[in-house]
């Protein structure tokens, strides 16, 4: 039998290593998701929150003439208040929005980046995360079915102090 050549056993063991890694990959890829039942929508807000990690509107970046104390908004039945969250240096920053239940709140959201895409919430009755782009925005909030005792809407745009604790001690 003729001797085997160097440059043959290397081959050999090549190939030996090609078929063990797709093996392995095969035996690996079958029990991860397909990549049709994974949501685009979830994924790119998990890769959002893990490397951008936006910081949250301070009460500095926000102007309005309506009463605004502790983070939280507070509008009269039918009228409409305008907030101005001002342009920062920050690419980009994320703001929250909590209405104060049962009250019913309408919000118009018109970001003053481009390209942008203004939103409306006609009845606002679950938090909503809002993200604000370094030019800034405007928010129009309109009072539509206020809390029953009281005369005036709230919508939460700012963590409460304690909230803001609590994350701080968890970080």
């Amino acid at each position: 039998m003729p001797e085997l050549k160097p440059i043959h056993a290397v081959l050999i063991l090549a190939i030996i290593a090609i078929v063990a890694l797709y093996v392995l990959g095969v035996g690996l890829g079958a029990t991860s998701d397909s990549p049709r039942a994974v949501d685009p929508a979830a994924s790119a807000e998990k890769l959002k929150e893990r490397f951008l990690k936006p910081r949250p509107v301070t009460a500095e970046d926000l102007a309005t003439a309506c009463p605004f104390e502790d983070g939280a908004l507070a509008v009269s039945r039918a009228a409409t208040c305008t907030v101005d969250v001002k342009a920062s240096d920050t690419r980009s920053r994320s703001m929250e929005l909590v209405p104060r239940s049962p009250s019913s709140v309408k919000v118009q959201w018109a970001p003053r980046g481009k390209p942008s895409v203004p939103a409306t919430f006609n009845t606002l009755d679950e938090a909503k995360k809002l993200d604000v782009t370094k030019e800034g925005a405007e928010l129009k909030v309109t009072c539509l079915v206020p809390l029953p005792p009281l005369p005036f809407c709230e919508l939460r745009l700012l963590p409460s102090a304690t909230s803001r604790a609590d994350a701080g001690r968890q970080e």
